[in-house]
């Protein structure tokens, strides 16, 4: 009898077996007698207590009339949980890979997925984020090497940084002619203007001077 051949047998017939077997000794049984035994014994025995759990199951069920018990969802829930937990662990003593759904196993799927999809939102986010400043240093790229676009570009930044460089001279001339003006009701930004007009004229003025004298 090879090890992995099917035997198709009967619970009657396991039973005759194993009463055949009993008063045999175990000592005079041969190798192949060895393991037909544990085969009927498996099948005896497996209907009597899988009969024995159905037995236990219905008895339970009998809890569930309200006119004699109290309970809520939770207390089957939980019950289920430990029924289910305990008969996957029975499962894996078998060394056979059967997975019990449970409640819980449910509720960690849809947490899995849920992360995943958030996951996968922030990935994509990241990606057009990347994207624009991608596009944006090409587009920098593209006007530095371009060489009328970098010229005036260049010329704007010139006339931008001179303009913040007309500063008002501060002495004690231009601070007598800012109080007199402001006490005269003008504002800040018209006296340093004025002040700015000014000085740039007597600038001219020096050099036009300076010209004649040549």
């Amino acid at each position: 009898m090879k090890k992995n051949q099917k035997i198709n047998i009967s619970f009657s017939q396991a039973k005759d077996v194993l009463d055949e077997y009993r008063y045999k000794p175990r000592r005079e049984w041969s190798k192949e007698e060895r393991v037909f035994f544990k085969i009927c014994n498996f099948i005896v025995l497996s209907k009597k207590r899988v009969n024995k759990i159905l037995s236990t199951i219905q008895s339970f069920a009998k809890l569930s009339d309200k006119s004699h018990y109290n309970y809520n969802e939770f207390d089957i829930l939980q019950i289920k949980e430990i029924i289910l937990d305990n008969l996957e662990r029975c499962f894996q003593k078998f060394e056979k890979d059967i997975k019990i759904l449970k409640d819980s196993d449910i509720h960690e799927l849809f947490d899995h997925q849920k992360k995943l999809k958030d996951e996968n939102l922030r990935l994509q986010k990241e990606n057009q984020r990347l994207q624009f400043l991608f596009s944006d240093y090409l587009s920098e790229e593209k006007i530095s090497k371009n060489t009328l676009l970098a010229k005036i570009l260049e010329k704007e930044n010139y006339k931008k940084r001179k303009k913040e460089k007309k500063d008002i001279i501060i002495d004690k001339k231009n601070i007598k002619k800012f109080v007199e003006k402001w006490e005269k009701g003008m504002t800040t930004n018209e006296i340093s203007s004025e002040l700015q007009n000014e000085n740039l004229n007597l600038k001219i003025g020096k050099r036009k001077r300076y010209n004649l004298k040549k």
